[in-house]
């Protein structure tokens, strides 16, 4: 069975589902590794991004992420980073941090070729999972708790992304998880937002909200809810 495994892998045209992040930052990449569905790396996988900047990309294939005239440094703190201006519009129902423009907070696209050649080729990994109407690809979306959220904008946002996947016939599907904050621990739970045939909307009620520089640790307290919707999405 390991053999034939190994073949499937080989075969260009084997059908495979891809557990892809869209964002709006790391956490949903590290869900991914820690529980043993991720594929590949994305463009959303390690910086901060929204759904609006997603939808943009998508319309024009990444055409415009790493213009050389379009990019910029900023800081966070006194943490230096790259953002895209040109992808920065979007409505105001984010994080203030996720709002700023496409920011690639791990990778220096203007002056490390290592760098640009990495997230080239996470483009092509994007355009290329187009070609192949066996695959399958799930999408984790992370959307960070705040006074502007709209879930409901959210979830319409989330079938206009996969539209670009649908028109080529891939089976594609939209997991997005948000949090609610509760006091007590017996009201901690998972509940689903919506349940769309292929957008699905998660809220967890947790006690504490998944931010700041120790956000994996809350995250690990809070690893028994997100077990739960891993399990309903493989």
């Amino acid at each position: 069975m390991k053999i034939l495994s190994k073949i499937k892998q080989l075969l260009p045209n084997s059908p495979k589902t891809y557990y892809l992040s869209i964002g709006e930052n790391c956490l949903t990449d590290y869900i991914l590794i820690k529980h043993r569905l991720k594929s590949s790396s994305t463009p959303y996988s390690h910086g901060r991004s929204n759904l609006d900047y997603a939808i943009m990309l998508e319309e024009d294939n990444y055409e415009k992420l790493l213009s050389s005239d379009l990019l910029y440094y900023d800081t966070i703190d006194d943490t230096i980073v790259v953002r895209n201006r040109y992808y920065s519009k979007s409505d105001h129902i984010y994080n203030n941090l996720q709002e700023n423009g496409f920011e690639f907070t791990h990778h220096d696209v203007i002056n490390n070729n290592l760098h640009k050649n990495s997230y080239r080729r996470k483009i092509s990994r994007m355009l290329t999972l187009k070609t192949n109407p066996a695959n399958k690809v799930r999408f984790l979306y992370h959307h960070r708790i705040n006074e502007n959220s709209d879930l409901n904008k959210i979830v319409q946002k989330a079938n206009k992304f996969l539209s670009y996947y649908h028109k080529h016939q891939i089976d594609a599907k939209f997991f997005i998880f948000t949090q609610s904050i509760v006091e007590k621990q017996e009201e901690r739970a998972l509940l689903k937002f919506h349940n769309g045939e292929n957008v699905k909307c998660y809220v967890l009620k947790t006690m504490k909200a998944w931010e700041g520089d120790n956000y994996v640790a809350w995250v690990k307290k809070d690893n028994d809810l997100i077990k739960k919707m891993i399990n309903e999405i493989r």
